[in-house]
């Protein structure tokens, strides 16, 4: 019994370990930015830069991940983008994995910095996390730098909702 149930065990892990090898995040540059945003035109959009070796970043993740499941039916959606270098993508796919993050998630594309900062926002300093709200219009809303909790992202959420067309 010991022995099947270790060999289940054994096998179980080697499945997870493939799924997790063969997990991607997809690319994203400047003009992959505007496309996913147009598309999410009429909802308030929550994109959050990050990375797995910042701190901050890690720390306020958690209250990402809540705010998209707490809010991805009422008319907000989360977008997470990744600037580690697209070789640690394995580390992003593993980091996203642990979170238990279901919304959609990108790594930054190698190549045009300066574009992909312009798509963003032009004024973004560089620093991470950083995140920026866009309203039902596709327009920026808030900028938020530094590491956030959920009730600040929350209520930066509610206000842009409340917000006007």
């Amino acid at each position: 019994m010991v022995t099947r149930t270790v060999g289940m065990v054994a096998v179980l892990l080697g499945i997870a370990l493939l799924a997790q090898a063969s997990a991607k995040v997809p690319q994203m540059d400047g003009d992959g930015f505007k496309k996913e945003l147009a598309k999410r035109k009429g909802k308030v959009v929550v994109v959050n830069l990050w990375a797995t070796w910042c701190p901050p970043c890690r720390a306020e993740f958690p209250a990402l991940v809540k705010l998209y499941n707490t809010y991805r039916n009422r008319g907000v959606d989360v977008l997470v983008i990744s600037v580690d270098d697209v070789a640690d993508e394995a580390k992003v796919v593993q980091f996203l994995q642990q979170q238990k993050a279901r919304m959609p998630a990108f790594i930054k594309k190698p190549g045009d910095s300066e574009r992909f900062i312009n798509a963003i926002d032009r004024d973004w300093p560089g620093a991470i996390p950083f995140t920026i709200v866009f309203d039902r219009n596709g327009k920026p809303f808030a900028k938020l730098i530094g590491d956030h909790t959920f009730a600040q992202f929350e209520a930066t959420v509610k206000k842009a909702l409340a917000k006007r067309k």
